[in-house]
């Protein structure tokens, strides 16, 4: 019971990150749900919440008797799993063996049913068994729930398109308070594709294409992270780079304030939060053209598509030209907002899943 009022309980499964987090914060600040965490490792942000571990890697034999065992306990009347992966599988198999039956909702991320059955038969059959068993499924994008439909193939369930939202629309802001910074925060992992970032912004550099006072932000962190920064070294653009790290959220925003032009070119992705941050913030977007990219930016309007990433260098070089021209870098940062405030906010989505929910 809360605030006097029954509450219905609530299982989210999911692993310990920030769009996990913030999702479960939206939940607790605009509902009644008493909510329970099944996770790889505990957050801390959450101490006041009941919260089990649990390893969800594809060979931990254990896992679909564990999250029985924790499901039995709670006995939810509903579990929402993130991500269509072994989070899934474990976790839907554990639920065909409760003798209650709560209702399942999957939210896919993108990389689990963009990419993950393309690597072999086996993850094909998980995320497709995962899709099948759940009884409605979310993703943040048309394209990857037209993908979901492929991959059910002929099976019918319930798609639900609902983005995570940005967590706060910042107020509207300057941008002649805008700096010569360029923003790629994605992480370094080879499927996002920082090398081709930094290899553009060099070029741009050493044949004095862009102002020698612009300067590359490469947030986050990662696997590539060390070859990142060789790079950058052999590139000789060391000292117009600043790597990072991992930074918290509130440091991240002040980047997104200041920064003219956000870069990200992953070869697949369904809407990146941070997409959604950086045209809040009034950074112009330089996207790789992928199907759910061209769902918030139309190419030479509210920011710019790279066909080709060995053309990067020019979609950089338009977006650094609105941003020097005060009046249409404004144009773009009054539609980029408006966008954001009617489509993308945590409030509006996670109150589509609340009503999911009942």
């Amino acid at each position: 019971m809360r605030n006097g009022q029954m509450t219905s309980k609530l299982v989210v499964i999911g692993s310990n990150s920030i769009h996990c987090k913030r999702f479960i914060q939206g939940i607790l600040d605009n509902s009644n749900y008493e909510v329970a965490i099944v996770t790889n490792l505990q957050m801390p942000e959450f101490a006041d919440l009941k919260q089990y571990t649990v390893n969800f890697a594809l060979t931990n034999i254990k896992a679909k008797k564990q999250i029985a065992e924790i499901l039995n306990i709670e006995k939810p009347e509903i579990v929402h799993i993130h991500q269509a992966n072994s989070y899934a599988w474990h976790s839907l198999r554990a639920i065909r063996s409760l003798k209650f039956k709560p209702k399942t909702i999957l939210t896919a991320w993108g990389s689990d049913v963009l990419l993950l059955p393309k690597e072999n038969r086996i993850l094909a059959r998980i995320v497709r068994y995962s899709l099948i068993n759940a009884d409605v499924i979310t993703s943040d994008s048309l394209y990857m729930s037209g993908v979901i439909n492929q991959l059910l193939n002929g099976v019918t369930k319930p798609i639900h398109t609902i983005n995570f939202g940005i967590q706060e629309l910042p107020l509207k802001h300057e941008i002649r308070n805008k700096k010569k910074l360029i923003l790629s925060n994605r992480l370094h992992k080879p499927l996002y594709r920082i090398d081709k970032i930094i290899s553009a912004f060099a070029g741009l550099i050493n044949n004095q294409l862009l102002d020698a006072d612009y300067q590359l932000i490469v947030a986050a962190g990662g696997e590539e992270s060390d070859n990142l920064r060789k790079l950058a070294q052999k590139l000789g653009v060391a000292d117009n780079i600043q790597f990072t790290g991992m930074i918290p959220y509130k440091e991240l925003v002040e980047y997104y304030k200041i920064a003219r032009v956000f870069v990200s070119v992953p070869e697949s992705d369904g809407t990146a939060s941070s997409l959604l941050e950086a045209m809040a913030y009034g950074c112009v977007p330089v996207l790789s053209n992928l199907p759910a990219n061209l769902e918030w930016v139309i190419n030479d309007y509210n920011g710019f598509i790279s066909v080709n990433l060995n053309e990067l260098q020019l979609e950089i070089i338009k977006a650094a030209k609105i941003a020097d021209n005060p009046e249409a870098y404004q144009s773009l940062y009054d539609f980029n907002y408006q966008l954001i405030e009617n489509k993308a906010t945590l409030k509006c989505n996670i109150n589509k899943f609340i009503e999911l929910y009942q």
